[in-house]
């Protein structure tokens, strides 16, 4: 009777852990600066200095998943640091969270004054 018992259980247990993993998506994204060399930071993690290219969880659609924040930081004091950030995926505005193919980054700009950002 234990026997069946303790089968039992652990059918039920190998059973209820077989679930179907959640599909993760991921894309591409080259980011560029002039001048060139300036040092990536991705969610508070420094990737790699431009030109790189840069995978992001996304969603099926193509959409960050999560909030994500990218610094460029140039060599040269006399350049400007740049931060840009993305929504996550909301379905009200699905269009202001897709992921772009490419960022270049001007860094001889003050981002307070002029446009900064070239988004493709």
């Amino acid at each position: 009777m234990k026997k069946i018992v303790l089968l039992s259980l652990f059918s039920l247990i190998l059973f209820g852990c077989n679930s179907d993993p959640k599909e993760i998506y991921s894309r591409q994204m080259r980011i560029e600066s002039n001048p060139s060399g300036a040092a990536v930071i991705v969610n508070s993690f420094k990737l790699g200095k431009t030109p790189i290219d840069v995978s992001v969880e996304t969603t099926e659609d193509g959409c960050f998943v999560n909030k994500t924040s990218i610094t460029i930081i140039p060599v040269d004091s006399n350049h400007f640091t740049q931060i840009e950030t993305f929504s996550g995926f909301r379905k009200s505005t699905p269009n202001a969270s897709k992921v772009p193919e490419k960022l270049i980054f001007d860094l001889t700009k003050n981002p307070e004054k002029e446009k900064t950002l070239t988004i493709q």
